[in-house]
């Protein structure tokens, strides 16, 4: 396997020079300024009142805290333990006091009351003045300018989220289902990439796809997640909804940067429909990532870590003010992960180096700039494991794949963005956001192909296949938030607009027959070499490489464009309910163009620039009620449309379809206790689409006289009798139980049903068999973490424990055995399916539970020692089931991942 290029010596080069800026930064910013608000230091300041413990943190910080005396008298304090800023170590003092505070300088501090407009909230964003060159505002906990930052709270929940209201507003105060998965809970559950943290999150399925970990998909309530989010900018559209996709499929769908989560504060995770900004796709959710943000002061992290199947990974995070006065920030992650898999011969490298500049360039105006270079080099194995015809387990060892020495996938991408946010008086603000992603890819691999015949053991063969690709992806999101005053109550208002263009300019180039029908292996064997899937041997010579076939489709453009236009208004005309609605116009086109080829390298197909349009205004618009019950709880009911774009499949006389629309109705109760360090939530709902096509045709292209006017398309279709209902509830809880104990957990119940005299058409399943099922029915994922308290020892310790589990997931349908194989017109290989060689299957994965734990130790003030375990039990199972044929990928076994985490 050719190696990155962006090697272990070019990532332990940056590393040292990240490094050292970041300590030279830190050591001269200590000599002029010995204690400041952003110096990290040990607090062991107990439980008591309050008045004692800022007396204590007074002494320990070299902070001057001013306030008169009779403001704390009566309240006490929760304490705070741990390596912490001041502002941080404030925060958690006075979280459940009702005050709060402000930097007047890096060396002083004020303590008021919070006012009505700020609550009793301090564990997200306080005021800064005077203390950051001037920049005033809202301020992240560890000195991000991104209110919704996690990092050095050590929390498991957020004070604010902006996922579904594209403005920082609490999980309370959201009447939808939405989830945060904090920089403490990365950390602690040993996140690194978008999979892990995917199977982290409350209500969500992950279903591993031909390439397993690298073509996962994601499903909430029994819809795809189809849109994700950076920053709150523009929805990609993940088409096929997977992250990474393939080299020739859906090739505009892939966001390189989430392939490794260490250039990200955050994720927030919305479930159900999101109507109000993201347009047109599926209602399962959309996904925001946050990105680190440089600190307003100097701080360096490494981590280092080795795990089970030679799992290697080193990762510098260095930021640092860089001049003019602090007001120019900047921050680098380096990260290098090389692994194996618990299976055999497959193997992957990941890199990513990330640069970010920010700059007040006035007290009103902050501006950022960053880079991301990412690469992706594996040798995957494809196709998981077949069943045998009947549908029965194989029972193979959870180490058996059939990946090939030779097979390779390499992903090189490219993301630009910039950012700029101005701020309008008092009450307004206006964002701009703008990203640029480039990418190619390159793949050659081979793969099982067909069922296992219970009788003889035979029936797999080998297949092969090859593409390249490149593309670019260009997001511009532009929003205005404000508030004002109106019947004595402050109304807030977002109004925006969104373009969106995937895939324009570029290729996919497919390349056939790289294992012919009549191919005579080194065995002597005439057509595909035969898997002995008991028995397989990679490196036997049947199975050498490949001659890289011939070209045969050729998309030189391939994407889609998405533009929006929105406007959210939250208005609050009599306490304690609150009204929000939102209207959305979304337009959608997609296009391509490409030529078929056969093996003598003449243009066998032309097929012109096709373009599928749709547009919509959303009519009745989103809208959401809440009431507050008290200052902890609150009760909502929401409603958003779905939209779901059919255009690209046209009826018989070449008209394209409208699209699927449906509901999501949605209702519950959230809690958040006092200071914002427990969030709870419990919601149901139901979420129904109407109007699918329906094939009326044979095969995958049906003439209509020639090309249509404007291309091909996907032909023929009508609007069927079918629809789809999801209903069921979450119950959610994240955050501080006690002192030193965290928590994150979430039930789901989902009920999925295809209704409808249509509900079976092109289906091999009969309408008295179960539906097949991707989501369970019931989903639990649970995870805890404790930091002792008491003695010098024993609160350097932490244990945390979790738990996925699932009921039973069905799979049914039908394969063939026996093809008749042959070649067309154009002597391209043809295999047809043998009358009456198609077999039904049928199986289930039961239910399971996959037990974590952690242990971690607090060597000194600056370093950290953690041991993952995974699957405690080595529980046996199937994380995805597919088909007899393939696509079955095993659960991993019990695996140990030690990792040592520096702070400086």
């Amino acid at each position: 396997m050719q190696k990155s290029l962006l090697g272990p010596g070019i990532i332990a080069a940056s590393l040292i020079c990240f490094a050292q800026m970041a300590v030279a930064q830190e050591n001269s910013r200590t000599q002029d300024v010995p204690k400041t608000q952003s110096s990290i230091r040990r607090y062991q300041i107990p439980a008591g009142p309050l008045a004692t413990a800022l007396n204590r943190f007074a002494d320990e910080s070299g902070i001057a805290l001013v306030y008169p005396a009779s403001l704390a008298a009566g309240l006490s304090t929760r304490g705070v333990s741990g390596d912490l800023t001041a502002r941080a170590a404030l925060e958690r003092l006075l979280g459940d006091t009702g005050l709060t505070f402000r930097f007047t300088n890096s060396g002083t501090v004020v303590i008021e009351k919070a006012s009505s407009a700020e609550g009793a909230r301090v564990l997200g964003p306080v005021r800064v003045e005077g203390a950051t060159g001037g920049r005033t505002g809202l301020a992240g906990v560890n000195g991000s300018t991104d209110p919704t930052a996690t990092e050095g709270t050590g929390s498991y929940t957020s004070s604010a989220l902006s996922v579904a209201s594209k403005a920082p507003l609490s999980l309370r105060e959201t009447p939808q289902s939405v989830s945060v998965i904090t920089q403490e809970q990365m950390r602690d559950q040993n996140i690194l990439d978008f999979g892990s943290l995917m199977k982290r999150a409350t209500g969500i399925t992950t279903v591993q796809g031909s390439s397993g970990s690298l073509s996962e998909s994601y499903y909430s309530r029994g819809f795809a997640i189809s849109k994700i989010q950076i920053d709150g900018g523009a929805p990609l559209t993940l088409s096929p909804p997977t992250i990474l996709g393939n080299a020739f499929n859906g090739f505009y769908a892939y966001v390189p940067s989430v392939s490794n989560m260490a250039m990200f504060d955050h994720a927030e995770i919305l479930r159900g429909a999101d109507g109000a900004f993201n347009g047109y796709g599926e209602p399962g959710g959309v996904v925001n990532l946050s990105r680190k943000r440089p600190l307003d002061h100097a701080q360096t992290l490494v981590e280092a870590a080795v795990g089970s199947w030679n799992n290697y990974r080193v990762m510098v995070d260095a930021t640092a003010p860089l001049g003019f006065d602090d007001r120019l920030r900047g921050r680098a992650v380096v990260s290098y992960q090389d692994q194996n898999y618990f299976y055999d011969v497959a193997s992957n490298s990941n890199t990513l180096v990330y640069g970010i500049l920010e700059g007040d360039v006035t007290p009103g105006l902050v501006a950022s700039v960053g880079l991301s270079l990412t690469r992706l080099d594996a040798v995957p194995w494809i196709n998981g494991l077949p069943r045998f015809d009947t549908g029965d387990d194989l029972s193979l060892s959870r180490s058996a794949s059939f990946a090939l020495p030779w097979n390779r996938y390499v992903n090189e991408g490219k993301e630009v963005f910039g950012q700029i946010e101005q701020k309008l008086g008092a009450d307004w603000s206006v964002k701009l956001k703008v990203t640029r992603i480039s990418q190619s890819r390159t793949s050659k691999y081979a793969y099982e192909s067909g069922t296992v015949n219970p009788v003889t053991l035979r029936g797999p063969v080998l297949a092969a296949s090859m593409g390249v690709s490149a593309s670019t992806q260009s997001m511009v999101d532009l929003t205005a938030n404000g508030s004002f005053e109106l019947f004595g109550h402050r109304q807030y208002v977002v109004l925006g607009a969104n373009y969106d263009e995937d895939g324009g300019g570029g290729h996919v180039k497919s390349y056939s027959n790289l294992i012919p029908s009549n191919y005579v292996s080194p065995l002597g064997t005439v057509g595909p070499p035969p898997i002995d899937v008991f028995h397989f041997d990679p490196n036997s010579s049947m199975y050498a490489e490949p001659a890289s076939g011939y070209l045969s489709q050729d998309f030189n453009n391939l994407g889609q464009k998405q533009a929006g236009v929105y406007a959210n208004v939250r208005l609050t005309l009599l306490e304690p309910l609150h009204f929000m609605t939102s209207l959305h116009y979304n337009y959608y086109k997609d296009f391509s163009q490409s030529q078929g080829y056969n093996a003598a390298g003449q243009v066998t197909r032309v097929d012109q620039q096709a373009h599928h349009v749709a547009h919509d205004f959303s009519w009745p618009p989103t809208y959401a009620f809440t009431y507050d019950i008290s200052k902890q709880f609150s009760a909502y009911a929401s409603y958003t449309d779905v939209y779901h774009s059919q255009a690209a499949q046209v009826t018989q006389s070449g008209q394209s379809l409208e699209p699927i629309t449906g509901s999501n109705v949605e209702g519950g109760l959230k809690f958040e206790a006092p200071g914002g360090r427990l969030n709870a939530s419990l919601a149901v709902y139901r979420i129904e689409q109407k109007n699918y096509g329906i094939r009326n045709g044979n095969g995958p292209y049906e003439s209509t006289g020639g090309l249509l006017p404007d291309g091909w398309h996907v032909c023929c279709y009508f609007i069927g009798n079918r629809n789809n209902v999801s209903q069921g509830s979450d119950l959610e809880v994240g955050g501080e139980v006690s002192r030193g104990w965290q928590i994150s957990g979430g039930y789901t119940f989902n009920e999925n049903e295809v209704r409808g005299s249509d509900a079976y058409s092109g289906n091999p399943d009969t309408p008295t068999r179960p539906t097949i099922s991707l989501a369970p029915k019931h989903l639990l994922k649970l995870w805890s973490s404790y930091k002792f308290q008491g003695s010098e020892w024993l609160h350097r310790l932490s244990m945390s424990g979790g738990v996925n589990a699932q009921t039973s997931s069905y799979q049914a349908g039908s394969v063939c055995v026996d093809y008749n194989l042959g070649t067309d017109a154009n002597g391209n290989p043809t295999a047809t399916c043998k009358p009456g060689a198609n077999k039904p299957y049928e199986f289930t994965q039961g239910f399971y539970a996959v037990f974590s734990g952690r242990l971690a130790y607090q060597i000194d003030k600056r370093w950290n020692a953690a041991l993952n375990i995974e699957n405690l039990a080595d529980r046996r199972y199937y994380q995805t089931v597919s088909s007899s044929s393939g696509g079955n990928w095993y659960g991993a076994p019990r695996s140990y991942t030690l990792t040592f985490h520096g702070n400086f």
